[in-house]
Protein backbone atom coordinates (compact mmCIF):
# COMPACT_ATOMS: atom_id res chain seq x y z
CA UNK A 1 0.00 0.00 0.00
CA UNK A 2 1.35 3.23 -1.25
CA UNK A 3 2.52 5.82 1.96
CA UNK A 4 0.49 9.11 1.82
CA UNK A 5 3.39 11.57 2.11
CA UNK A 6 3.63 13.42 5.63
CA UNK A 7 2.05 16.80 5.77
CA UNK A 8 -0.04 16.02 1.90
CA UNK A 9 -3.65 15.61 2.42
CA UNK A 10 -6.09 13.26 0.38
CA UNK A 11 -8.41 14.52 -1.24
CA UNK A 12 -11.29 16.31 0.20
CA UNK A 13 -14.58 14.26 1.59
CA UNK A 14 -17.76 16.57 0.70
CA UNK A 15 -20.35 16.82 3.45
CA UNK A 16 -22.65 14.83 0.75
CA UNK A 17 -20.17 11.60 0.60
CA UNK A 18 -20.09 11.09 4.20
CA UNK A 19 -22.11 7.78 5.61
CA UNK A 20 -25.48 8.62 6.38
CA UNK A 21 -25.44 9.58 10.62
CA UNK A 22 -27.87 9.12 13.69
CA UNK A 23 -30.46 10.30 14.54
CA UNK A 24 -31.74 11.55 11.14
CA UNK A 25 -29.64 8.91 8.75
CA UNK A 26 -29.61 11.94 5.94
CA UNK A 27 -28.24 10.76 2.12
CA UNK A 28 -27.79 13.03 -0.98
CA UNK A 29 -26.99 11.55 -4.54
CA UNK A 30 -26.28 13.82 -7.16
CA UNK A 31 -28.74 13.25 -10.52
CA UNK A 32 -29.27 14.52 -14.38
CA UNK A 33 -31.93 14.99 -16.19
CA UNK A 34 -30.48 14.62 -19.46
CA UNK A 35 -32.89 14.11 -21.90
CA UNK A 36 -32.62 17.87 -24.09
CA UNK A 37 -31.02 20.60 -23.63
CA UNK A 38 -29.62 22.10 -21.57
CA UNK A 39 -28.62 19.28 -18.42
CA UNK A 40 -30.10 19.77 -15.71
CA UNK A 41 -28.90 18.92 -12.26
CA UNK A 42 -31.09 17.67 -9.44
CA UNK A 43 -29.76 16.81 -5.69
CA UNK A 44 -31.70 14.22 -4.13
CA UNK A 45 -31.86 13.98 -0.35
CA UNK A 46 -33.13 11.65 1.73
CA UNK A 47 -33.90 9.43 4.73
CA UNK A 48 -31.75 6.14 4.59
CA UNK A 49 -33.12 4.91 7.66
CA UNK A 50 -35.90 1.60 6.62
CA UNK A 51 -38.31 2.46 9.89
CA UNK A 52 -39.17 6.32 8.52
CA UNK A 53 -41.99 5.07 6.09
CA UNK A 54 -41.70 6.70 2.91
CA UNK A 55 -44.00 10.07 2.47
CA UNK A 56 -43.23 10.09 -1.73
CA UNK A 57 -41.37 12.77 -3.54
CA UNK A 58 -41.02 16.22 -3.01
CA UNK A 59 -39.55 18.66 -5.84
CA UNK A 60 -38.02 22.25 -4.14
CA UNK A 61 -37.37 24.86 -6.76
CA UNK A 62 -35.74 28.03 -6.17
CA UNK A 63 -36.69 31.82 -6.49
CA UNK A 64 -34.90 34.01 -9.33
CA UNK A 65 -32.02 34.85 -8.72
CA UNK A 66 -31.35 31.62 -6.34
CA UNK A 67 -30.03 28.24 -6.33
CA UNK A 68 -31.93 25.64 -4.59
CA UNK A 69 -29.23 25.28 -1.66
CA UNK A 70 -31.48 27.89 -0.12
CA UNK A 71 -33.35 25.29 0.96
CA UNK A 72 -30.43 23.55 2.26
CA UNK A 73 -29.26 26.81 4.94
CA UNK A 74 -30.10 25.95 8.40
CA UNK A 75 -31.25 28.28 11.11
CA UNK A 76 -28.19 28.95 12.59
CA UNK A 77 -26.30 30.01 9.49
CA UNK A 78 -25.01 27.02 7.97
CA UNK A 79 -25.21 25.21 4.23
CA UNK A 80 -25.08 21.55 3.21
CA UNK A 81 -24.85 19.45 6.28
CA UNK A 82 -26.82 15.98 6.54
CA UNK A 83 -25.96 15.49 10.02
CA UNK A 84 -29.63 17.75 11.71
CA UNK A 85 -32.83 18.33 10.10
CA UNK A 86 -32.39 22.12 10.60
CA UNK A 87 -32.72 22.98 6.65
CA UNK A 88 -36.28 23.51 5.04
CA UNK A 89 -34.74 20.10 2.61
CA UNK A 90 -33.36 18.13 5.69
CA UNK A 91 -36.36 18.32 7.47
CA UNK A 92 -38.49 16.80 4.79
CA UNK A 93 -36.05 14.32 4.45
CA UNK A 94 -35.87 13.23 8.20
CA UNK A 95 -39.92 12.68 7.71
CA UNK A 96 -39.70 10.25 5.15
CA UNK A 97 -39.79 12.48 1.70
CA UNK A 98 -38.04 11.77 -0.98
CA UNK A 99 -36.32 15.24 -1.57
CA UNK A 100 -35.44 16.81 -5.15
CA UNK A 101 -33.57 20.04 -5.23
CA UNK A 102 -34.32 21.14 -8.40
CA UNK A 103 -30.84 24.26 -9.87
CA UNK A 104 -32.49 25.89 -12.86
CA UNK A 105 -30.41 26.02 -15.82
CA UNK A 106 -29.53 29.54 -14.81
CA UNK A 107 -27.89 28.40 -11.60
CA UNK A 108 -23.92 28.50 -12.56
CA UNK A 109 -22.31 28.68 -9.29
CA UNK A 110 -23.70 25.78 -8.61
CA UNK A 111 -22.63 24.13 -12.11
CA UNK A 112 -18.84 25.95 -11.70
CA UNK A 113 -18.28 25.05 -8.37
CA UNK A 114 -19.77 21.80 -7.88
CA UNK A 115 -21.29 19.93 -10.95
CA UNK A 116 -17.88 21.04 -13.06
CA UNK A 117 -15.93 19.90 -10.19
CA UNK A 118 -17.28 16.61 -8.72
CA UNK A 119 -19.49 15.02 -10.98
CA UNK A 120 -18.01 13.19 -13.72
CA UNK A 121 -21.32 12.42 -15.19
CA UNK A 122 -21.85 15.31 -16.12
CA UNK A 123 -21.33 16.90 -19.38
CA UNK A 124 -19.08 19.70 -18.22
CA UNK A 125 -17.22 18.23 -15.71
CA UNK A 126 -13.89 19.51 -15.69
CA UNK A 127 -14.97 22.59 -18.06
CA UNK A 128 -16.97 25.66 -17.48
CA UNK A 129 -21.01 26.22 -17.54
CA UNK A 130 -23.11 28.72 -18.98
CA UNK A 131 -26.35 29.44 -18.97
CA UNK A 132 -28.27 28.68 -21.88
CA UNK A 133 -28.16 32.13 -24.23
CA UNK A 134 -32.22 31.63 -25.25
CA UNK A 135 -33.56 31.32 -21.59
CA UNK A 136 -36.45 32.56 -20.67
CA UNK A 137 -39.60 32.20 -18.07
CA UNK A 138 -41.35 30.18 -21.37
CA UNK A 139 -38.49 27.68 -21.69
CA UNK A 140 -38.46 27.23 -17.91
CA UNK A 141 -41.83 26.25 -17.40
CA UNK A 142 -42.30 24.41 -21.10
CA UNK A 143 -38.87 22.72 -20.83
CA UNK A 144 -37.21 22.42 -17.38
CA UNK A 145 -40.11 21.80 -15.41
CA UNK A 146 -41.68 19.52 -17.55
CA UNK A 147 -38.72 17.59 -18.04
CA UNK A 148 -38.08 17.38 -14.55
CA UNK A 149 -41.93 16.03 -13.47
CA UNK A 150 -41.50 13.42 -16.13
CA UNK A 151 -37.77 12.65 -14.53
CA UNK A 152 -39.09 12.36 -10.85
CA UNK A 153 -42.36 10.61 -12.21
CA UNK A 154 -41.33 8.36 -14.73
CA UNK A 155 -37.44 7.85 -14.25
CA UNK A 156 -37.03 7.41 -10.57
CA UNK A 157 -40.29 5.76 -10.12
CA UNK A 158 -42.35 8.25 -8.14
CA UNK A 159 -46.20 7.74 -8.07
CA UNK A 160 -46.87 11.66 -8.06
CA UNK A 161 -45.26 14.50 -6.86
CA UNK A 162 -45.28 17.64 -4.60
CA UNK A 163 -43.96 21.09 -5.50
CA UNK A 164 -42.38 23.49 -3.19
CA UNK A 165 -41.44 26.90 -4.69
CA UNK A 166 -40.12 29.88 -3.71
CA UNK A 167 -40.97 33.05 -5.52
CA UNK A 168 -40.48 32.10 -9.17
CA UNK A 169 -40.35 28.33 -8.30
CA UNK A 170 -44.05 28.86 -7.74
CA UNK A 171 -44.64 31.39 -10.57
CA UNK A 172 -43.17 28.06 -12.79
CA UNK A 173 -45.80 26.01 -11.23
CA UNK A 174 -48.88 28.04 -11.76
CA UNK A 175 -47.61 28.52 -15.40
CA UNK A 176 -47.34 24.91 -16.08
CA UNK A 177 -50.36 23.62 -14.81
CA UNK A 178 -52.58 26.45 -16.69
CA UNK A 179 -50.63 24.83 -19.63
CA UNK A 180 -50.01 21.01 -18.72
CA UNK A 181 -52.85 19.84 -16.87
CA UNK A 182 -50.54 17.05 -15.21
CA UNK A 183 -52.12 14.59 -13.08
CA UNK A 184 -48.88 13.87 -11.61
CA UNK A 185 -48.58 16.83 -9.64
CA UNK A 186 -50.39 16.18 -6.59
CA UNK A 187 -49.38 19.05 -3.83
CA UNK A 188 -48.42 22.69 -4.70
CA UNK A 189 -46.89 25.15 -1.95
CA UNK A 190 -46.05 28.57 -2.75
CA UNK A 191 -43.94 30.29 -0.89
CA UNK A 192 -43.88 34.31 -1.60
CA UNK A 193 -45.38 33.58 -5.23
CA UNK A 194 -46.92 36.75 -7.17
CA UNK A 195 -49.71 36.50 -9.56
CA UNK A 196 -49.02 39.50 -10.52
CA UNK A 197 -45.78 41.54 -10.93
CA UNK A 198 -44.52 44.94 -9.94
CA UNK A 199 -41.33 47.15 -11.08
CA UNK A 200 -39.28 45.90 -8.30
CA UNK A 201 -39.48 42.41 -9.61
CA UNK A 202 -37.28 43.32 -12.22
CA UNK A 203 -35.51 46.37 -10.67
CA UNK A 204 -33.25 44.24 -8.80
CA UNK A 205 -31.65 42.36 -11.15
CA UNK A 206 -28.90 44.02 -12.12
CA UNK A 207 -28.15 45.16 -8.58
CA UNK A 208 -28.11 41.18 -8.42
CA UNK A 209 -25.99 40.29 -11.39
CA UNK A 210 -23.36 42.93 -10.78
CA UNK A 211 -23.35 41.69 -6.91
CA UNK A 212 -22.50 37.83 -7.63
CA UNK A 213 -19.99 39.33 -10.66
CA UNK A 214 -18.12 40.93 -8.21
CA UNK A 215 -18.06 38.27 -5.33
CA UNK A 216 -17.58 34.99 -8.13
CA UNK A 217 -15.23 37.28 -10.71
CA UNK A 218 -12.95 34.49 -10.24
CA UNK A 219 -15.25 31.53 -11.43
CA UNK A 220 -14.76 31.93 -14.81
CA UNK A 221 -10.89 31.85 -14.48
CA UNK A 222 -10.60 28.92 -12.37
CA UNK A 223 -13.11 26.63 -12.73
CA UNK A 224 -13.33 23.23 -10.72
CA UNK A 225 -10.66 24.34 -8.21
CA UNK A 226 -12.72 26.40 -5.95
CA UNK A 227 -15.31 23.75 -5.40
CA UNK A 228 -17.18 24.55 -2.32
CA UNK A 229 -14.44 26.80 -0.38
CA UNK A 230 -15.14 29.87 -0.92
CA UNK A 231 -13.56 32.20 -3.15
CA UNK A 232 -11.55 35.05 -2.48
CA UNK A 233 -14.01 37.70 -2.89
CA UNK A 234 -16.36 35.40 -0.90
CA UNK A 235 -13.78 35.62 1.63
CA UNK A 236 -13.55 39.13 2.08
CA UNK A 237 -17.49 39.26 2.59
CA UNK A 238 -16.55 37.88 6.22
CA UNK A 239 -14.86 40.81 7.07
CA UNK A 240 -17.69 43.37 6.29
CA UNK A 241 -20.41 43.83 9.16
CA UNK A 242 -23.24 41.60 9.03
CA UNK A 243 -25.31 45.19 9.42
CA UNK A 244 -23.73 46.74 6.46
CA UNK A 245 -24.97 43.58 4.66
CA UNK A 246 -28.70 43.99 6.19
CA UNK A 247 -29.26 47.38 5.76
CA UNK A 248 -27.88 47.75 2.22
CA UNK A 249 -30.91 49.91 0.70
CA UNK A 250 -31.37 47.09 -1.90
CA UNK A 251 -31.60 44.27 1.11
CA UNK A 252 -34.20 46.41 2.53
CA UNK A 253 -36.20 45.74 -0.19
CA UNK A 254 -35.65 42.13 -0.66
CA UNK A 255 -35.91 41.50 3.49
CA UNK A 256 -36.96 42.13 6.62
CA UNK A 257 -33.41 43.04 8.36
CA UNK A 258 -34.28 42.59 12.09
CA UNK A 259 -35.47 39.05 10.61
CA UNK A 260 -32.43 37.59 9.01
CA UNK A 261 -29.38 36.89 11.18
CA UNK A 262 -25.69 38.03 10.13
CA UNK A 263 -24.42 34.55 8.81
CA UNK A 264 -27.39 33.95 6.79
CA UNK A 265 -26.62 37.22 5.14
CA UNK A 266 -23.53 36.23 4.22
CA UNK A 267 -24.46 32.46 3.30
CA UNK A 268 -26.74 33.71 0.64
CA UNK A 269 -23.93 36.29 -1.06
CA UNK A 270 -21.31 33.67 -0.97
CA UNK A 271 -23.07 30.53 -1.92
CA UNK A 272 -26.58 31.08 -3.06
CA UNK A 273 -27.50 34.30 -4.82
CA UNK A 274 -26.98 33.33 -8.67
CA UNK A 275 -27.21 35.54 -11.88
CA UNK A 276 -29.94 36.47 -14.09
CA UNK A 277 -29.52 36.04 -17.64
CA UNK A 278 -30.11 38.74 -19.72
CA UNK A 279 -32.87 36.67 -21.63
CA UNK A 280 -34.51 35.39 -18.28
CA UNK A 281 -34.57 39.57 -17.25
CA UNK A 282 -36.37 40.23 -21.07
CA UNK A 283 -38.79 38.09 -20.64
CA UNK A 284 -39.83 39.62 -16.93
CA UNK A 285 -39.79 42.67 -18.13
CA UNK A 286 -42.20 41.90 -20.93
CA UNK A 287 -44.62 40.06 -18.70
CA UNK A 288 -44.72 43.03 -16.29
CA UNK A 289 -45.53 45.61 -19.06
CA UNK A 290 -48.26 43.43 -20.67
CA UNK A 291 -49.81 43.06 -17.02
CA UNK A 292 -53.27 41.31 -17.43
CA UNK A 293 -53.01 40.88 -21.01
CA UNK A 294 -49.97 38.58 -20.86
CA UNK A 295 -50.02 35.28 -21.55
CA UNK A 296 -47.14 33.99 -19.91
CA UNK A 297 -47.99 34.80 -16.78
CA UNK A 298 -50.61 37.13 -15.51
CA UNK A 299 -54.22 36.47 -13.09
CA UNK A 300 -55.89 35.37 -16.37
CA UNK A 301 -53.61 32.90 -17.52
CA UNK A 302 -54.07 31.54 -13.97
CA UNK A 303 -57.60 31.78 -14.13
CA UNK A 304 -58.00 29.46 -17.27
CA UNK A 305 -56.36 26.52 -15.42
CA UNK A 306 -58.65 23.74 -15.89
CA UNK A 307 -61.16 23.53 -13.30
CA UNK A 308 -60.86 19.68 -12.67
CA UNK A 309 -56.83 19.99 -11.99
CA UNK A 310 -57.78 23.06 -9.32
CA UNK A 311 -60.06 20.36 -7.54
CA UNK A 312 -57.79 17.43 -8.06
CA UNK A 313 -54.51 19.16 -6.75
CA UNK A 314 -54.14 20.31 -3.22
CA UNK A 315 -52.66 23.99 -3.20
CA UNK A 316 -51.19 25.84 0.08
CA UNK A 317 -50.46 29.91 -0.01
CA UNK A 318 -47.63 31.37 2.05
CA UNK A 319 -47.23 35.08 2.20
CA UNK A 320 -44.98 37.56 4.10
CA UNK A 321 -46.25 40.00 5.87
CA UNK A 322 -43.72 42.47 4.78
CA UNK A 323 -42.83 41.16 1.48
CA UNK A 324 -42.83 44.12 -1.20
CA UNK A 325 -41.40 41.76 -4.63
CA UNK A 326 -44.72 39.15 -3.42
CA UNK A 327 -47.17 41.68 -1.21
CA UNK A 328 -50.24 39.78 0.47
CA UNK A 329 -52.63 40.90 -1.97
CA UNK A 330 -51.08 39.29 -5.08
CA UNK A 331 -50.83 35.86 -3.16
CA UNK A 332 -54.30 36.41 -1.23
CA UNK A 333 -55.39 36.87 -5.47
CA UNK A 334 -54.09 33.76 -6.53
CA UNK A 335 -55.85 31.91 -3.54
CA UNK A 336 -58.98 33.84 -4.89
CA UNK A 337 -58.48 32.58 -8.68
CA UNK A 338 -57.53 29.25 -7.75
CA UNK A 339 -59.16 27.92 -4.72
CA UNK A 340 -61.29 30.37 -3.67
CA UNK A 341 -64.04 27.76 -1.49
CA UNK A 342 -60.82 26.66 0.59
CA UNK A 343 -60.42 28.72 3.76
CA UNK A 344 -57.51 26.63 5.97
CA UNK A 345 -54.63 26.66 2.75
CA UNK A 346 -53.21 30.33 3.58
CA UNK A 347 -50.61 31.40 5.75
CA UNK A 348 -49.83 34.70 6.21
CA UNK A 349 -45.56 34.90 7.95
CA UNK A 350 -45.52 37.92 10.45
CA UNK A 351 -42.40 40.25 10.53
CA UNK A 352 -41.73 38.31 7.06
CA UNK A 353 -40.01 39.94 3.96
CA UNK A 354 -39.49 38.56 0.39
CA UNK A 355 -36.31 36.44 1.59
CA UNK A 356 -36.58 35.89 5.11
CA UNK A 357 -39.85 34.25 4.34
CA UNK A 358 -38.02 30.95 3.55
CA UNK A 359 -34.56 31.72 5.60
CA UNK A 360 -35.30 33.92 8.15
CA UNK A 361 -35.32 33.51 11.88
CA UNK A 362 -38.95 32.69 12.05
CA UNK A 363 -39.22 30.34 8.58
CA UNK A 364 -38.33 27.19 10.48
CA UNK A 365 -41.56 27.45 12.91
CA UNK A 366 -43.76 29.74 10.22
CA UNK A 367 -42.80 28.21 7.05
CA UNK A 368 -41.08 24.57 7.45
CA UNK A 369 -42.95 22.59 10.23
CA UNK A 370 -46.35 24.12 8.83
CA UNK A 371 -45.64 23.13 4.80
CA UNK A 372 -43.75 19.59 6.31
CA UNK A 373 -47.01 19.02 8.54
CA UNK A 374 -49.37 19.69 5.46
CA UNK A 375 -47.43 17.63 3.16
CA UNK A 376 -47.74 14.89 5.85
CA UNK A 377 -51.44 14.98 5.94
CA UNK A 378 -52.32 14.89 2.12
CA UNK A 379 -50.03 12.16 1.85
CA UNK A 380 -51.25 10.43 4.70
CA UNK A 381 -53.69 7.80 3.32
CA UNK A 382 -50.79 5.92 2.21
CA UNK A 383 -46.83 4.84 2.54
CA UNK A 384 -44.91 4.95 0.14
CA UNK A 385 -42.18 3.10 -1.55
CA UNK A 386 -39.13 4.90 -1.30
CA UNK A 387 -36.70 5.48 -4.23
CA UNK A 388 -34.49 3.70 -4.67
CA UNK A 389 -30.72 5.22 -5.33
CA UNK A 390 -29.34 5.27 -8.85
CA UNK A 391 -26.48 2.40 -8.97
CA UNK A 392 -23.08 4.08 -10.02
CA UNK A 393 -23.24 2.36 -13.81
CA UNK A 394 -26.91 2.90 -14.44
CA UNK A 395 -27.91 5.81 -16.94
CA UNK A 396 -29.83 8.64 -14.99
CA UNK A 397 -32.10 9.46 -17.88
Amino acid sequence: MARRRKGKKGPKVLVDQHEPKPPFYLAAEDLLVEKGTPELFIKHIYCANEKVPGRGAVVMAPGMATNANIFRMDDEGGLLSLEHDRSFANLLASQGFSVYLYHPSYTERVHNRYVCAHFPESVHYCGTYRAPANLTFDTMVNDEVLRVVHYVTEVRGEKDISWVGYSLGGMLMYAYLAIHPDRRVKNVVTIGTPITLNQLFIRVVPFINWMVRELGFEESDVVGGVSSRFVPMSKAIGLIPGKVLRYNPISLLLANPFNLDDRVVKMLLTKVVETVPGPLAGSFSKMIVRGLDCKTYSPNMVRDMDETKKEKTNFLFIFGQYDLMAPPDTVLLAHEIITPHVTDNVIGVPKSGHVDIVVGKNAREKVWLPVTEWLKEKNSAETRPRARKTAANEPVA
